[in-house]
């Protein structure tokens, strides 16, 4: 309630109020014991009792009062009577340097005094380990007799080095506000620096970025980073742009002030200044040479001094960028988009350019102060759900309205939902528990961070036997209210319908076409189930899910489907769980169901199961393609489509479309671990090892960081003899869940440079920790892969031990048709036929099996018999998808050409392989190709080409063990050459 004038408040007498803001009402007041006028900030009653507010409106008194300098506001006292929790602080009559510059014009001297007394504030507050956190022009103002003052400690935090952390709320319309805790952005967005940004830790050099950009905008006229709203600008900051140069805007401006600035504004903090004293230092200096200077021309005859110099000042009509006010228009002699006319206003102007600036900071407040209904959302905003509050006392309303509400919204192509696993991401980077309840205050939080319009509380409460369901969207920035919708269910088994009903009227609200919303609008029990036990179940599992414990969200995904037996998504997300724990008939087995169920579910969701279905069931891979290209253009802001299609096509050896779509992914979701390590194998696999590094830089500047990528790094390092980079990878996986497969990695390098036994005793041990682990289908891969690299040595002594045990792990396709390929190697045609025959049974459709996995086969089996002409037409089927085993195909092509005689086109084929380095780095059969290249040209009679591939071969094969028998035949041959 606002306070009349004339109230009493202790002491103190109200006189006027002066403004509002995120803590409270701020109010012009006497002092009528020490007669004098103060300004009282007052926290509200109805919010008093809250204790968290309650610490944060106390600590900024003590942070403010712990700071005694003449350019620091100064704390009078906090207290509190019947009226409430205040705070009375010392009244400045003057204007904020926002409104200074935009109605006065400013010489380079005065910029500089203002610099100089504010950073002297600042250089207090940092030496008494107190960081602001929210400098901007509003926050610094100029009394009449030209004292500066800084403003608003309210963000302010003890430094790292202390043992306690306060801040409170900052007054100001652009700021975020928001509870204060480790990893969280606090401060105005547009003032930022890039640590700030990011929620990293904070220290006085913070303050410099964010001093930075105030002295560039009030020299410049406008902001050092670009963009039409907030977020773009922060986005400007968090990136790699860099501020135009002040000469550009501001050319009257000295050199050395330049300098400054830019020191400032660097983006590594060890790149700034590294305290507040040095600048302070260097404002000084320069004050004190352009006094000097202007003395000296005092002193030289008028025809001695340059007429630009005579004239030269520094307007401050400032054009604010920020969201929210409006741009003072400057004439166009002095645009402000032309170079060198940023702040040298004619006299003419200057008057013109005040009142603009003033009708600027008018419309501004009153846009902030507006009222009325908001302006809904567009198809590029993302929403985040909070959880929904539950005053019922029933149980099985939590989760499950917010997974039913999610359900429902995700079938809109117009809404993009912030997923639950990006939520607990978020959360994690905030410092907080990824299992941490999403409240109202939270949600706003993680919108400010992600530069995300809206989030989505909902709440159902109980009237009788009645239930009342409430929704509302909420713009995080300014806290306004965009849509509220309400219904009552006169029933518990009403309630589902009762919410699909408000999310549907939330969508028209929330600027959704009618269209739209009658294509994409499932009821939602057939989006989901009518029944809350199942959903409460399904809900259960999902929570499992998000925590990775796969094993644990089966049962209750399954007891789901008991309770409804129609309940398709649960059966998809079931299918899941069994595919990541390698249950894969399992999964298929459920997938079969959810695809059956398809067409009772949202569009979203039923594209997803058919993919699903396509690539996991069936195996056909034009279905599956086409399927994820129809979801991809129907929810174009879905990351799961391009993201799908990333993998499929890096798996087909595709890898300019895969780095396309991964780099689609990583667009619309930049958190995205997968997007990134899609990225970087794509660019692996065609031989761009620096652009797959820098990926991979970028990803983990990010935070983001996985075995996959680490296995990238691994295998550059190899092809670029960084052993050093190689054993940091090794180390990374040491104590993790997977670290055995750092034993595969090694395993590999030693089969490329020839140390077959070696190679041996790493895959081994890896088989022997994989089992140990209970990881049957990665001990099975293992086997099987080192049952072909035995064979490709020639080696076969282990060959059906290898495969067999393999087999005996799982049944899976690519397995089974690895070790059908591995023992056709070795002359077991029965078995591997027996194989082959059983899987194209099982998988009539499968596209991979059957044009390529089979063909492969049937074709190496064709080889050993020394029918070289029927394994060359057998392999013509794989042309089309020979990406997908490149290196197999090629080199059984050429060992086929070899047979015949036909050196050139073995050639062509061994080139194919040496020409692709990136696509399996570590794989022996590059070494290999050496010397089927060899061999091809010599068949062409072609010396010297022959005795060069001899030698890259020996070369890579120099620490090889001596008794392979494809050395020691090379070594013969060589000799013959010669």
């Amino acid at each position: 309630m606002t306070l009349e004038p004339g109230t009493e408040i202790g002491r103190y007498k109200i006189l006027s109020k002066l403004g509002q803001g995120g803590m409270g009402e701020v109010y012009l007041a006497e002092d009528t014991r020490l007669r004098r006028n103060v300004a009282l900030k007052i926290l509200p009653a109805d919010v008093a009792a809250d204790r968290v507010r309650m610490e944060r409106f106390v600590q900024e008194a003590k942070a403010a009062s712990a700071l005694n300098h003449p350019n620091i506001i100064t704390i009078y006292e906090i207290d509190q009577t019947e009226s409430g929790h205040f705070i009375a602080i010392e009244y400045i009559d003057g204007q904020t340097l926002r409104e200074r510059a935009a109605n006065s014009t400013m010489t380079v001297g005065d910029v500089l005094d203002i610099a100089i007394q504010a950073t002297s504030a600042l250089a207090e507050a940092h030496e008494a380990g107190i960081v602001h956190r929210d400098i901007k022009p509003d926050n610094i103002m100029i009394r009449r007799d030209g004292i500066v003052k800084v403003l608003d400690f309210g963000l302010a935090k003890l430094s790292e080095q202390q043992q306690s952390s306060v801040f409170v709320d900052s007054e100001a319309p652009t700021s975020i506000n928001i509870k204060t805790e480790p990893g969280v952005v606090m401060g105005t967005a547009v003032y930022m620096s890039p640590e700030q940004a990011r929620g990293l830790p904070v220290d006085a050099r913070t303050d410099i970025f964010s001093f930075g950009i105030v002295l560039y905008e009030i020299v410049a006229g406008r902001l050092p980073f670009k963009g039409s709203d907030r977020v773009e600008v922060l986005m400007s900051i968090l990136g790699d742009a860099q501020p135009p140069p002040l000469a550009r805007y501001a050319p009257e401006a000295p050199d050395e002030l330049q300098r400054i600035v830019a020191k400032t504004l660097a983006k590594p903090r060890e790149d700034r200044y590294q305290s507040t004293n040095d600048l302070l230092n260097d404002l000084r200096n320069l004050k004190k040479r352009i006094e000097l200077d202007a003395e000296l021309q005092r002193t030289l005859p008028p025809e001695a001094v340059p007429a630009a110099q005579r004239t030269a000042e520094v307007s401050a009509a400032l054009r604010t960028e920020t969201p929210g006010t409006v741009t003072a228009i400057i004439p166009p002699a002095a645009s402000s988009e032309s170079p060198g006319a940023g702040r040298k206003l004619q006299k003419r102007t200057i008057l013109i350019t005040a009142g603009l600036a003033a009708l600027a900071v008018t419309l501004g407040l009153l846009w902030y102060f507006k009222s009325g209904p908001a302006t809904p959302l567009t198809g590029e905003d993302t929403i985040v759900l909070a959880d929904f509050i539950n005053t019922t006392g029933d149980p099985v309303f939590d989760g499950t309205l917010k997974q039913a509400l999610a359900s429902q919204l995700e079938q809109s192509p117009f809404l993009s939902i912030f997923s639950d696993s990006r939520v607990r991401e978020a959360l994690r980077l905030m410092d907080r528990s990824p299992d941490e309840r999403v409240t109202k205050e939270i949600a706003r939080q993680i919108c400010l961070r992600q530069g995300f319009k809206a989030f989505l509380n909902g709440s159902i409460s109980n009237i009788g036997s009645n239930y009342v369901i409430t929704l509302e969207a909420t713009n995080a920035q300014t806290g306004d209210t965009i849509a509220l919708e309400q219904a009552e269910a006169d029933s518990k088994e009403q309630v589902l319908a009762a919410l699909g009903t408000v999310a549907t009227n939330l969508r028209k609200q929330l600027g959704e076409s009618l269209a739209s919303i009658q294509k994409y609008d499932k009821p939602i029990h057939q989006a989901t189930t009518p029944s809350l036990e199942a959903l409460k179940y399904y809900s259960n599992g999902i929570e499992q899910q998000l925590k990775g414990r796969y094993l644990d969200a089966i049962p209750s995904f399954k007891k789901a489907t008991e309770i409804d037996q129609n309940f398709a998504r649960a059966y998809a997300a079931m299918s899941s769980m069994y595919y990541n724990t390698r249950q894969y008939e399992l999964a298929a087995e459920a997938s079969r169901k959810a695809y059956e169920l398809r067409d009772r579910v949202g569009e979203n969701e039923r594209l997803y199961i058919t993919q699903a279905y396509y690539d996991n069931v069936t195996g056909e891979l034009e279905k599956y393609l086409q399927t994820l290209e129809q979801w991809k253009s129907t929810y174009p802001r879905d990351a799961s489509p391009p993201n799908n299609l990333a993998v499929k096509y890096n798996e087909l050896g595709l890898f300019d479309k895969a780095a396309a779509e991964a780099r689609e992914a990583i667009r619309l979701n930049p958190g995205s671990t997968s997007g990134y390590s899609l990225l970087a194998a794509a660019q692996l696999a065609v031989n761009r090892f620096d652009e797959a590094k820098q990926t991979i830089n970028q990803a983990q500047g990010e935070k983001l960081d996985s075995t996959a990528m680490r296995r990238t790094l691994f295998r550059i390092a190899f092809v670029q003899h960084d052993s050093a980079t190689m054993q940091q990878q090794i180390d990374w996986l040491s104590g993790k869940q997977d670290e055995y497969l750092a034993q595969g990695w090694q395993s590999e390098t030693a089969a490329f440079l020839g140390q077959l036994k070696k190679s041996q005793e790493f895959s081994d041990s890896a088989l022997e920790a994989a089992e140990r682990r209970d990881q049957k289908d990665v001990a099975a891969q293992i086997a099987v892969a080192a049952a072909a690299r035995d064979a490709l040595f020639g080696d076969c002594t282990r060959l059906k031990e290898q495969t067999a045990k393999a087999l005996s792990l799982t049944n899976r396709q690519v397995t089974t048709a690895n070790a059908a390929n591995a023992l056709s190697s070795c002359g077991e045609f029965s078995q591997a036929q027996t194989l082959i025959e059983e899987l194209t049974r099982r998988s009539p459709t499968d596209t991979v099996l059957n044009k390529i996995l089979a063909p492969l086969v049937q074709a190496r089996m064709e080889l050993q018999r020394d029918n070289a002409v029927q394994a060359i037409q057998l392999l013509e089927t794989t042309r089309p998808f020979e990406g997908y085993a490149l290196f197999q195909i090629a080199y059984l092509r050429g060992q086929a050409y070899l047979k015949q005689k036909k050196g050139a086109e073995a050639a062509t084929e061994f080139q194919k392989i040496l020409d692709h380095r990136g696509y399996q780095p570590t794989s022996p059969i590059f070494v290999v190709s050496h010397l089927g290249l060899a061999r091809a040209a010599a068949l062409q009679g072609d010396t010297a080409k022959a005795r060069k591939a001899y030698q890259d071969f020996f070369a890579l094969w120099k620490d090889a063990d001596a008794s392979l028998p494809v050395l020691i035949e090379a070594r013969k041959e060589y000799d013959k050459l010669n």
